[in-house]
């Protein structure tokens, strides 16, 4: 028997990094705030989150019920595993060179160190980290973080006020970042490198091969629904090159790397403002670099109809540049917006389609993700070929 055997719940699914006792009673009266806290009771549950970094080992939503003197009292925590590489069992079929670019454009390691950084301290106000209050290390590398699990708004309305409200702290964030050089050690110092790897890692390795690939657009889902996309898909990528040395002529800022609304947490508690998670990659970019993903986010979510993209991108970049002159750090929004919707083209341009999904039986949902998503890439498109 061992010392957490008294506990009952499906705690195996946390695997190596199952804590003792001692330490999870040392976490739960970190959560409840309350130093006489014991553990009566815990459980598991897995989080219903597709993850794409090949870092994160799993996330897991750990609840439980611990006992004080004020009575018994409910209590959970965010548990998110990472992973080196070499941990990762990889497809077959991976391009050569993409774990490369994995390695390179996001330590598996960067969003503890994002943590144990100054970045808390540089946070405008609205704007704010989880709670960390464990790092577990095995040793072998691999590291558990227990954070907090923030209570968030209920299916929060992500709205136009809203969306300016978060590009403003994206700006002022990127301002304060740039100007104390605040994120880790690990971060990209080099401009526009962490563009560049993301061009030549996933776009250039394992999105284009399929997207220029005939034999993709004669599926049934794709065949004659937009006639011309390939084509204009094949000419935008011969001018990528191009475009990402533009980039590096525009002014630089740091960022966070993947500001997508799904990592910029509603809390109960603030609604107003944000809780940013998954830090997995950060460094030197274009201005305007972390609008593309909040832009992106919802529409590839379903939850962001194209036709209302060109007046959701104007308001943010806008703000976006408010933001970086609040801070002391101005820059002409043509910049802002150049930058933007660049990086915006040389993500998710080529990488919107779910062509992962075209094996699936058919079925009308999947047939609606299909026109979503070649709607959404058409809008890109048409966008990239215009810079």
């Amino acid at each position: 028997m061992t010392e957490l055997d008294e506990y009952t719940g499906n705690r195996d699914l946390l695997g190596w990094a199952m804590p003792s006792a001692r330490e999870l009673r040392s976490i739960v009266r970190s959560v409840l705030d309350r130093q006489d806290a014991e553990v009566v009771d815990w459980w598991v549950e897995p989080v219903d989150y597709q993850v794409v970094q090949p870092g994160t080992a799993g996330l897991y939503r750990v609840r439980g019920i611990a006992v004080t003197s004020a009575g018994a009292t409910p209590w959970s925590v965010f548990v998110k595993l990472l992973r080196s590489y070499r941990h990762v069992e990889l497809p077959a079929a991976m391009p050569p060179g993409l774990l490369d670019w994995a390695m390179r454009v996001a330590p598996w390691d960067y969003e503890v160190d994002v943590y144990w950084s100054g970045v808390h301290d540089l946070l405008p106000a609205g704007l704010r980290l989880p709670r960390l209050y464990r790092v577990h290390d095995t040793g072998d590398e691999r590291l558990a973080m227990w954070l907090e699990d923030v209570r968030t708004v209920a299916d929060a309305v992500w709205d136009l006020p809203r969306f300016e409200r978060a590009a403003t702290l994206l700006g002022r964030l990127a301002a304060r970042l740039t100007l104390h050089d605040g994120l880790p050690s690990t971060a990209s110092r080099e401009p526009g490198e962490v563009t560049r790897l993301a061009y030549h890692g996933p776009v250039r390795l394992l999105a284009l091969p399929a997207l220029l690939d005939q034999s993709t657009w004669r599926h049934p889902l794709l065949a004659g629904r937009d006639p011309s996309l390939r084509d204009d898909l094949e000419r935008l990528s011969g001018r990528l090159p191009g475009l990402l040395v533009r980039l590096d002529r525009l002014p630089q800022a740091m960022m966070h790397g993947d500001a997508c609304p799904q990592n910029l947490l509603v809390p109960a508690d603030d609604p107003g403002g944000f809780v940013a998670v998954d830090w997995s990659t950060g460094g030197l970019a274009a201005v305007g670099y972390d609008l593309g993903q909040l832009l992106v986010g919802l529409a590839h979510a379903g939850r962001l109809e194209v036709v209302d993209l060109p007046r959701t991108a104007d308001r943010i970049v806008h703000a976006y540049a408010a933001g970086l002159a609040w801070e002391g750090m101005p820059v002409d929004v043509d910049d802002v917006r150049r930058g933007f919707e660049t990086v915006l083209v040389l993500r998710s341009a080529f990488m919107s389609l779910p062509l992962d999904r075209l094996g699936e039986p058919p079925g009308d949902d999947l047939d609606g993700l299909v026109a979503d998503r070649l709607a959404l890439t058409r809008y890109l498109a048409d966008l990239g070929l215009a810079l």
